[in-house]
Parts: structure tokens; sequence; C-alpha cells
């Protein structure tokens, strides 16, 4: 087994972004959320996948843990572009440090909750 089977295994969504928002890495889940494949969103920001006016916690906590350097952990409220369905998600996010300490980006892993808050 490899990490790219095993979180694609998950049925939650888990992805990786770099400073600018760009995502680095999705696994399936994200894929089949987002309708595309992971060609298709590496390299692309939320702007391209979320109504950004109706999710804007997203953006919110992304520049938190950037700017903070510690992790997020919070609900978060998000529209897809692509089909107009809005998500609840139960959302981790943690900074990505280069060997220096740095942070370059951040990982994350977004669990469903919607079924469960309606």
């Amino acid at each position: 087994m490899n990490r790219d089977s095993i979180l694609d295994a998950l049925d939650v969504a888990v992805y990786a972004k770099d400073r600018d928002g760009r995502y680095t890495y999705v696994n399936r889940y994200v894929c089949e959320l987002f309708k595309l494949t992971a060609d298709e969103i590496v390299g692309h920001d939320d702007s391209h996948f979320f109504d950004l006016e109706q999710s804007n916690a997203l953006k919110i906590n992304d520049a938190e843990v950037m700017a903070s350097g510690k992790p997020v952990e919070r609900e978060e409220r998000d529209v897809v572009k692509a089909t107009g369905e809005e998500r609840l998600y139960w959302t981790v996010k943690s900074p990505v440090r280069d060997a220096s300490g740095a942070v370059v980006g951040l990982c994350g892993m977004s669990v469903d909750i919607t079924a469960t808050r309606r």
C-alpha cells in the first residue's frame, strides 16, 4: 500500500495547498466532490471550485494557518461552484513547513458533517 491508496480509501477530503492557496495534492474524495481529476484541480485555488462569497470561512481559516503557523480545527460551510451544493465540514488544517521552519503551505482534512447537522 502506498500513501495515495490509503488516503484515497478515506471518505474524507484530504488536500494540501501552497502559500498562495493553490492545491498541491488532493485525494479521490476531493476529485469526486469537484467532479474533476486531480490534474484538473492541482495548481488552482479555491476560487475555481467554491463560491467564496458564501464560503468565506474557508479563506479565513487558510489565512489563519498561514499567518499563525498553528493548526485550525472548526466547522466550515462551503458552496461547491459546479453543483451549487452547500456542504458542512469539520475541518482540520495544519501548517506545512520547510527545512528552516518557515510555513510554505498547509495540509488539511475535511469531514462532511452535512447529514448530521440538518
